[in-house]
Order: structure tokens, then sequence, then C-alpha cells
């Protein structure tokens, strides 16, 4: 006769235990990030939103019709998304190509360039902005040299303008832009490639059927990430810009600085949020992405 035997009620209470001391661990674990982001995140985000909801005493939505009524509003709103988006379009078109190589080179020549990218992050972006102002002076040494080849003429300035804005937003974000792209561009199957010109695919067809299906996700990300990061910038458009680049920042505080509205300056920052929202969920629907897709590529 077989006999039969069940697992010790004292074993099954130790396994239940020692489950719930991982959950507990796990909880503890992720509880400081969860403060911060409820801290700095949502709640200043609902105190935004209900601000944005009151004027002179009483709840209204003068504030959002003022936003898309009143100049210049509707045109800073179009300044901040056109800026931001030319900044993410030009930085990971500059970035993509190094991240290429430094994922899939891991030699001396790949750690050195590497470490000069990361070497970048130590540079202030003050420091960067004001080196510009210097370098696109009336009398500064790229608008002498390009009066020296004819290209410009004495008394040109190439301060204040959309496209010294651009150089200098550019210049800050693509080295972030590397970062991110060389994390997903790591993943890449490389025999697939190999196997594919092995065949006899052109490399055009081997970009498009091989190479970029493996990387889409991460370019649409890296792209979503810089466009919402540069569509915050402040000391830039600041410094180098001229009134026809005054971006949602600047607005929001010169409204709080000279008119002491805070509900306005909530206002446009909720409809600037919003139409980030909306503008990354289209790039995702038309690309065929989810955050929740791009999250498990990622984290595969």
């Amino acid at each position: 006769m077989t006999s039969v035997s069940f697992p010790d009620d004292g074993a099954r209470h130790g396994a239940r235990a020692a489950a719930r001391r991982r959950d507990v661990t796990r909880l503890l674990l992720l509880a400081p990030a969860v403060l911060l982001v409820i801290a700095f995140v949502l709640i200043p985000t609902a105190m935004a939103l209900l601000d944005s909801f009151h004027n002179d005493g009483s709840w209204t939505i003068e504030n959002f019709v003022t936003i898309v009524t009143v100049v210049p509003y509707p045109r800073i709103l179009w300044n901040t998304v056109t800026i931001a988006a030319a900044t993410a379009l030009l930085s990971v078109a500059l970035a993509a190509p190094l991240a290429a190589f430094l994922a899939a080179h891991e030699g001396f020549v790949a750690r050195i360039v590497l470490a000069l990218v990361a070497a970048t992050f130590w540079v202030s972006i003050l420091v960067k902005l004001f080196a510009w102002q210097v370098l696109l002076a009336r009398t500064g040494p790229l608008n002498m040299l390009l009066q020296a080849v004819a290209v410009t003429t004495p008394g040109t300035s190439l301060l204040y303008t959309r496209g010294a804005v651009l150089v200098a937003m550019v210049q800050v974000m693509v080295p972030y832009a590397c970062m991110l792209l060389v994390a997903g561009m790591k993943r890449v199957d490389w025999d697939l490639i190999i196997a594919a010109r092995t065949l006899g695919a052109r490399l055009p067809l081997v970009f498009a059927s091989v190479y970029w299906p493996q990387v889409r996700y991460s370019v649409i990300m890296t792209t979503l990430v810089i466009f919402v990061t540069a569509s915050g910038f402040f000391v830039a458009p600041a410094l180098l810009g001229g009134s026809g680049e005054v971006m949602v920042g600047m607005k929001m505080q010169s409204d709080l600085a000279n008119q002491y509205d805070s509900g306005l300056a909530a206002t446009t920052g909720t409809v600037l949020m919003l139409g980030l929202l909306l503008l990354s969920w289209i790039a995702l629907k038309v690309s065929g992405a989810s955050f929740r897709r791009i999250a498990e590529e990622v984290g595969s």
C-alpha cells in the first residue's frame, strides 16, 4: 500500500511568512519613490489644476478661455510645441549614428567616446548657454568667420533668433538622446542582421525590415522624452531668443512676477501638460506603439 505524504503545516506557514516578508520588503523599497512622486508630482499638479479653475475668488473657466483666445498665449503655445519638436527631431537625428556605434562596439575607442559624451553632463547648462552668447554675438568668433567668407554682412546678429535657441537646446539635449538610444540599441540582435546580409538583402532592406523594428520603440520613446523635456526650457529662449521665441515657461514666470496671477500661470501649465499628453498619445498611436509595450520592450 502506497503512503501519501502531505506538506507539513509548519512548512506551509513558513513559506507564507517568507512570502509576506518579501512583499513587505518590496513595499518598503518602493515607498520612497512613491512618496516622492506624490509629494513633488501629483500634489503640485493637483494644486495647479485647481488653481487654473480659480479666478478673482470664484470658480470659472475664464483662464482657459484666455489661454485659447487672447494674444499672445496661442502663439506662445505654438512656439513651445514647434521649438520642442524641432529640438527633439534634431537631437535624435544627431545622436542616433553615435548611439548605434556605441551600442555595436565595446572596445577602447567606444569607451573613450562614451566617456566624452558623459563628460558633457559635468558642464552646467548656464555655462553652455553663456558660451553660445559669446560665440553668436555680433563680434563673436562665429559671426566674424561667416563675415570673412561673405556669408553674413557686418552688423548681422546671430543672437536672439530661433536658430540660436535651437542650436543651444539641441546641444544640451543630444547627450541625453544618445544615452537613451544606446540603452535601447544594445538589445539589437546582430545575428539577424548578419543572416539577412548573408541571404543577399541590401542595406536599405536590412535597415527597414530587421534593424528598425528592433530599435523603433527606443527611438520613439527617446523622441518623446526629449520633446517633453524641451517644452519646459526657460533659460535658453530667455538668453538667446527674441520676442518671437517666447516659450511657456517664460510666460508663466512673467505672469507670476509681473501680474501676480497664479491662476493664469497654472492654466498655462495645465494646457501645456494636456497638449503634451495628447501629442504623445497621437505619436504612439500613429507609430503602432504604446507606453505598456515600450515598457515591456525596454524591460526585456
